[in-house]
């Protein structure tokens, strides 16, 4: 496809290959820093279901990129993620990497998917909605410090005793958090009964994988404390452990709204963290914008008829549509 910048100048949108690929690997370096040896794994970590798309001059430089990968399903229509959105330095600022996320945009919504874009930094929310997007998958990211606790504060607080019988000769009771590893297949099984009743993005295999693939330092997916919440901790050393997303089992939002911290701070004093980082769903900042959403019709409800919803069951349908997979 030929397009033309602000300044009348001819380029061509393409998909990548041969040496229009070894472009775009070279510009994903040059942007973010990644060797080629990763954006060559992730792109075999996706098969088929990838697609890179260029901008070329007449020389055939690659003078903008993006990759276009599926990452799971919204309500049973595949989710295809503008990823790696980049542009040469000096040919920034002509709209060229607005014309190929159009583009590319275009083609996903026209074979019936759904086009996600991950905004960076809050300045790109305004450019992406200029493109057609609206922010539409939400979350809480937050930033907690590792707990220190006092042993006798906290064993002998008055609101703590549990009067048992040889409590005074037992060990001190410190707060611990058990993580268990899980295999891709599980957390997936958790993931969905967990966040069953809010509108979310299921991974497939691949992003799965690539969740999986993207933990550094051994860490991986874990289930808290067997069950009251699954983690993907994507990092962890002594400054701060990154949590890519934190899923709570829905029960315990009803002992705690600020459970989800606890659970973080323990986490990162289980690593001997002096911070965590993570991300969990609620209505926060923007994860993900997405277009080609159908508009949905108001429910209509007969005041006559009997069983109509609840509060609690609306609070439910009307939940902040989760992505959950990337911390920028």
């Amino acid at each position: 496809m030929r397009i033309t910048d602000i300044n009348g100048k001819e380029y061509t949108i393409e998909k990548a290959g041969g040496a229009s690929y070894e472009g775009l690997r070279a510009l994903w370096h040059d942007v973010f820093g990644d060797p080629p040896e990763y954006v060559d794994a992730f792109y075999a970590n996706f098969g088929e279901d990838i697609t890179g798309y260029v901008v070329t001059d007449e020389s055939d430089r690659v003078c903008s990129a993006l990759t276009c990968h599926l990452c799971g399903f919204y309500e049973d229509r595949p989710v295809y993620v503008s990823y790696a959105i980049c542009t040469r330095g000096d040919m920034r600022g002509k709209g060229l990497a607005a014309m190929l996320t159009s583009f590319v945009r275009d083609k996903v919504i026209a074979s019936g998917g759904i086009s996600v874009v991950s905004p960076a930094e809050p300045s790109l929310v305004s450019y992406y909605a200029e493109l057609g997007y609206e922010p539409y998958f939400l979350a809480v990211e937050r930033a907690v410090m590792s707990p220190e606790f006092d042993e006798e504060d906290f064993l002998y607080d008055d609101e703590f005793d549990l009067d048992i019988e040889g409590a005074e000769d037992s060990e001190p009771l410190m707060p611990e958090i058990d993580l268990q590893p899980l295999t891709e297949e599980k957390y997936n099984r958790f993931r969905e009964a967990f966040l069953s009743g809010r509108p979310h993005i299921e991974p497939d295999e691949a992003m799965l994988r690539l969740m999986r693939a993207e933990s550094m330092d051994g860490c991986g997916m874990c289930s808290v404390n067997r069950g009251d919440a699954i983690c993907v901790i994507s990092s962890a050393d002594p400054a701060r452990v990154v949590i890519t997303e934190l899923i709570l089992n829905p029960v315990l939002h009803e002992l705690s709204m600020d459970i989800d911290s606890e659970i973080a701070a323990m986490i990162a004093k289980h690593f001997g963290a002096a911070e965590t980082v993570f991300a969990t769903p609620g209505a926060g900042g923007c994860q993900g914008m997405a277009a080609g959403i159908p508009e949905r019709e108001e429910p209509y409800e007969d005041p006559d008829e009997e069983g109509s919803h609840s509060e609690e069951e609306f609070s439910v349908q009307t939940a902040e549509p989760f992505y959950g997979f990337p911390i920028q």
